[in-house]
């Protein structure tokens, strides 16, 4: 069992392993507000020693003029730049819900149309996932009729005054996982109108673009575990997908390197965003990220800064 340190026999152990700690009361206070494990243990790696030649044990060792300070330094950008993320992801996030929404009832103009399964995919491989998306919206109507507490009101006064409650409205009430499955369960004319629907935007304010359904549906895989890792405070910047997305198409379109967004760095998605966005609000956001990395790049020493922009995909890129 790790038995208990305090927060000066954690700076010990940290000075024992090659970290330089110049205050001593200053990091004494950042611990006692951050917690050790999720300061040192999620932000350690760029600044530990993996030279065979000054580090033949392969010990946890800190590299020569590492600080306390830099280890908070990193802390610090990928909280900011979770929070820069999740917020025009959730753009991202409105989007596509009020896409999928409007074109979806569009089509299908009938009350409680999205109920209807003859209304979905035809494939029986999306069979399954549509009886579960239906599900879904059936249950959110029906567990706000009733009178008793409910989950979101909005919905209820919803109905109470209209009897009904449309998807438009449903969507809101959505994960991005949920919408995300409710796009790739849709009839493909759909999804092609909704994907449609973004290069156009884009090329409005770009220059031409297309973008397939399949591609949207890459792009969704790779937004969908940033935003949640975004939500959750967990360490992005080193994040990558587990397994590669093909997004050709998308390259082309934004005129980068083939393979570039395969990857499923941070890269990945800061470019990405371009297609996504609204291009004022894109520059506004470039403007901040490049920002955060200035600021990065001026507290840490050359190296650790690089192999932090290479786990962030930028350096690779």
């Amino acid at each position: 069992m790790k038995a208990f340190a305090s927060h000066d026999e954690q700076i010990t152990i940290l000075q024992n392993r090659g970290l330089l700690v110049p205050d001593k009361a200053e990091a004494k206070r950042i611990l006692s507000r951050e917690n050790y494990y999720a300061l040192v243990d999620g932000y350690k790696e760029p600044f530990l020693e993996h030279d065979e030649r000054l580090n033949p044990y392969g010990l946890e060792q800190y590299q020569k003029g590492a600080e306390f300070g830099h280890l908070y330094a990193l802390y610090r950008f990928d909280r900011e730049l979770r929070m820069l993320l999740l917020n025009e992801l959730l753009k991202f996030e409105k989007n596509i819900k009020s896409k999928v929404a409007y074109r979806f009832s569009e089509k299908f103009r009938d009350a409680d149309s999205f109920l209807e399964a003859v209304h979905y995919s035809l494939d029986p491989a999306h069979h399954h996932e549509r009886d579960r998306i239906i599900s879904t919206l059936a249950n959110l109507i029906k567990s706000h009729k009733k009178r008793d507490r409910v989950r979101y009101p909005a919905i209820r006064e919803f109905y109470d005054k209209h009897r009904n409650v449309p998807l438009w409205v449903l969507v809101n009430f959505l994960s991005l996982g949920q919408i995300t499955n409710f796009y790739s369960v849709i009839d493909e004319g759909l999804r092609e109108r909704i994907a449609q629907d973004f290069a156009e935007e884009f090329s409005e304010e770009y220059e031409p673009a297309r973008l397939k359904p399949e591609e949207l549906d890459a792009i969704l895989r790779l937004v969908f575990p940033y935003r949640n890792k975004s939500a959750h405070e967990e360490v992005l910047y080193r994040f990558r997908l587990p397994h590669p997305e093909k997004l050709d198409g998308v390259e082309a379109s934004l005129r980068l390197a083939g393979g570039s967004l395969a990857k499923g760095t941070v890269y990945s998605v800061v470019s990405v965003l371009r297609l996504l966005l609204a291009k004022e609000e894109y520059e506004v956001f470039s403007v901040e990220l490049e920002r955060l990395m200035g600021e990065l790049k001026r507290e840490l020493p050359g190296r650790a800064y690089g192999a932090i922009m290479r786990d962030t995909g930028f350096r690779e890129n």
